[in-house]
């Protein structure tokens, strides 16, 4: 199993009721392919960048899921024909490993920063 981001925007025309039976589905699909939705969140009604499907605004949804690596491209496929969906986005999560930090912008190797 690994870890992704699944980043969803709904259409601001689904009533409240439409909206959590877009969710539900997704979610079901998520189940049918032995995954399972581990943490959502809700972002709200946000202005999209630019106008898609005609609207100009979304309901964003950020839920952490794990998938088998194998069923990620049969998700893609079904989150495609999804009407609701104006658009998502899944990113793998990479896990850090224990002691060690991330090298920052002009860090040296241990991770550890310059004064400027």
């Amino acid at each position: 199993m690994r870890d992704y981001e699944l980043t969803l925007v709904v259409s601001p025309d689904l009533s409240s009721e439409k909206q959590k039976e877009q969710l539900e589905k997704i979610k079901k699909i998520i189940a049918g392919l032995k995954g399972e939705v581990k943490k959502t969140e809700e972002w709200g009604k946000k202005q999209l960048a630019y106008p898609i499907k005609g609207n100009e605004m979304g309901y964003y949804f950020l839920w952490e899921i794990q998938l088998p690596e194998k069923s990620l491209s049969e998700f893609n496929q079904k989150l495609r024909i999804e009407e609701g969906l104006l658009r998502y986005l899944i990113v793998k999560v990479e896990k850090r490993q224990k002691g060690k930090k991330a090298k920052g912008k002009g860090g040296k190797k241990d991770g550890s920063t310059l004064a400027q």
